[in-house]
């Protein structure tokens, strides 16, 4: 099972759209304890969803480790969650284990194609619940349309995810169980 990443933005979008409580049951989700404080916030949407999914085993809550002195270099401009999230991939990420980062942040996503590290957005998780044969094409349009029409994406952004192929999203889709 993939090892997944996520930041709040990227959670909350997951949540908003049905996506989240699906993706729990094909990818081991961790949110980093700064991230999860961001989607607690009472009476903000899905702090009883994401609460709810940390006590029933759904999603793991881990921090990330100050003594663990990785070289980065991450840009001081990433908000607290973003920063962390990738930190927490980065001390935890194992070759032989696959894992990658959610992350709707453009700073953050543009730090991670540098960095080579794997990542996608929210906008990409319909697609790749779809090539594993999770969705079928029409869940996958309606809950794609929903990304676009709740998220925060660019017409090029949005034009990227539509011409990936299974191929190019290979390394992110799960095996179905």
């Amino acid at each position: 099972m993939h090892i997944v990443y996520i930041d709040a933005s990227s959670a909350i979008l997951l949540y908003k759209t049905g996506l989240f409580d699906l993706c729990t049951q094909y990818f081991y989700m961790i949110m980093e304890t700064c991230v999860y404080k961001e989607v607690q916030v009472p009476d903000h949407p899905g702090a009883n969803f994401f609460l709810s999914m940390v006590q029933k085993n759904r999603m793991k809550v881990c921090s990330s480790n100050p003594d663990d002195l990785i070289d980065i270099n991450l840009p001081e401009s990433l908000d607290l969650g973003e920063r962390q999230t990738i930190v927490l991939y980065c001390q935890n990420a194992c070759p032989n284990q696959p894992s990658f980062i959610i992350i709707d942040d453009a700073k953050g996503a543009k730090f991670c194609l540098r960095g080579k590290i794997p990542f996608i957005n929210a906008l990409l998780v319909p697609k790749i619940l779809w090539f594993a044969g999770i969705l079928n094409k029409n869940d996958y349009i309606d809950k794609t349309a929903l990304v676009i029409e709740i998220g925060r994406y660019s017409r090029t952004v949005i034009e990227k995810a539509r011409a990936l192929s299974s191929s190019d999203l290979a390394i992110f889709i799960p095996d179905e169980t």
